[in-house]
């Protein structure tokens, strides 16, 4: 939901940055091109920071698509001057079916997000448990419906 006048708080999962990155067509590239011209505020953690530089340095990942230093280097400074750093809380007050996913969650509550951005299922399920207060999980196609929507 929005309101007018209020950017949306959202984290958006590694995937979803790295699948954007890597391919100029589908949801998630159409996701950061909503980020980038200034549609909504990306919450990021020094530790998912790291991840996506991580993965996105990967030859796999660089050579097959064709993702060039200065692109990278692109989007890394936009992600580090003007997503909002937080600090991920460490403890969660519900279970996270994949821990490696417990990060993402923890930087959605501590910088009290709105929307936590995936296409991983063992997120999704969370979607609408009382102990994520205002949290959605959701995919990709349905933020950007949401970002079609008029504001409330």
């Amino acid at each position: 939901m929005r309101s007018e006048g209020k950017l949306l708080r959202v984290v958006v999962d590694t995937n979803v940055f790295v699948s954007g990155a890597i391919s100029k067509v589908g949801l998630p590239h159409r996701l950061l091109l909503a980020w980038r011209s200034g549609t909504f505020t990306v919450l990021l953690s020094e530790a998912q920071r790291a991840e996506i530089d991580d993965v996105l340095r990967r030859p796999a990942i660089a050579d097959k698509y064709g993702l060039t230093s200065e692109a990278l280097t692109d989007l890394l400074f936009v992600l580090d001057t003007t997503a909002v750093p937080v600090i991920a809380r460490r403890r969660l007050p519900l279970a996270v079916r994949d821990p490696k996913d417990e990060h993402m969650v923890a930087a959605a509550l501590s910088g009290r997000a709105d929307y936590l951005v995936t296409g991983d299922e063992d997120l999704l399920v969370l979607d609408g448990d009382p102990r994520l207060g205002q949290l959605r999980m959701v995919t990709p196609r349905a933020f950007l419906d949401i970002l079609a929507s008029p504001p409330s």
